[in-house]
């Protein structure tokens, strides 16, 4: 696409770009709108830096894209129940191993999100990096005759996967467990998807919540799976991302994994919106 109001400049070989030319302080107009969303098909993890903005801001932005979604796990920012609150002291808080993994977000439901817009609002003087995995390449770089194989299978994703054994062992944590399976009950997906705006094939996984390849054996499921988690963890297929305070990520969570590192012992604070559909308004 030729640019007009924008500018990009990608940051890796695979995906991901910084966008310059948006301010989210104000409304997107038509032409914008469509310019920024096409960046976004196109890179599918974009940065907008310097974006001084209020919560009411942010949730106004992400609703120009869709409908937001309210987590049903995840604590909301006060006062706004559209933007989660992701606020630690600390990389080493323990729930935050439920983030260093591979994944897209909310695939253990039965109609995923189409994107996220996070803002950092306070980082570690170092890590705290954030990583994408551009899952259109991961389909094209498996052989065909593996291309061929996964096109005839579907995987369950189960947030439940992300219990640990001391977990369901202290007091009330089987009862927590169930309660959250209740909630948000697992889900069948496959594992090669049709995007459903540009139409290119992808490998669609969660190493946080991919649980087994239904139809295969136990020993043949893990595996499977084993290697198509490695295969997402090479590192031609990702970008990583430094960030500074008031940059903004949004990404295509139908085509990424993200994975968020967990090498910082200083506070950080990020606010996120995810907006909620198929395809872009």
């Amino acid at each position: 696409m030729d640019y007009q109001r924008i500018t990009l400049k990608p940051i890796s070989g695979s995906l991901g770009a910084i966008v310059h030319g948006i301010n989210m302080a104000e409304p997107l107009d038509d032409e914008l709108y469509n310019e920024l969303k096409q960046a976004l098909l196109e890179n599918l993890v974009i940065f907008l830096p310097d974006q001084e903005v209020t919560p009411d801001q942010q949730v106004a932005f992400g609703r120009r894209f869709g409908e937001l979604h309210i987590h049903p796990f995840i604590p909301h920012l006060e006062g706004h129940k559209e933007i989660i609150n992701l606020k630690v002291a600390t990389g080493k808080k323990d729930t935050l191993r439920l983030a260093n993994q591979w994944h897209p977000d909310l695939s253990y439901t039965d109609d995923p999100p189409l994107a996220a817009i996070l803002r950092a609002v306070t980082i570690p003087s170092r890590g705290g990096d954030t990583m994408w995995v551009n899952l259109y390449k991961a389909y094209e770089t498996l052989s065909e005759p593996m291309q061929e194989f996964l096109s005839g299978l579907s995987a369950w994703h189960d947030v439940t996967k992300t219990y640990r054994r001391q977990d369901l062992q202290k007091e009330g944590g089987a009862e927590l467990y169930w309660n959250t399976f209740k909630k948000a009950p697992p889900t069948l997906q496959p594992l090669v998807q049709v995007h459903p705006e540009t139409g290119r094939k992808l490998l669609y996984i969660s190493e946080l919540t991919t649980t087994h390849i239904e139809g295969l054996n136990p020993a043949e499921s893990d595996a499977l799976l084993q290697m198509l988690f490695d295969h997402i963890n090479w590192k031609e297929l990702q970008c990583r991302f430094y960030w500074s305070v008031n940059t903004v990520a949004m990404w295509d969570n139908r085509c990424t994994c993200h994975y968020a590192v967990r090498d910082y012992d200083e506070p950080r604070e990020m606010h996120r919106v995810t907006v909620l559909g198929k395809v872009f308004n």
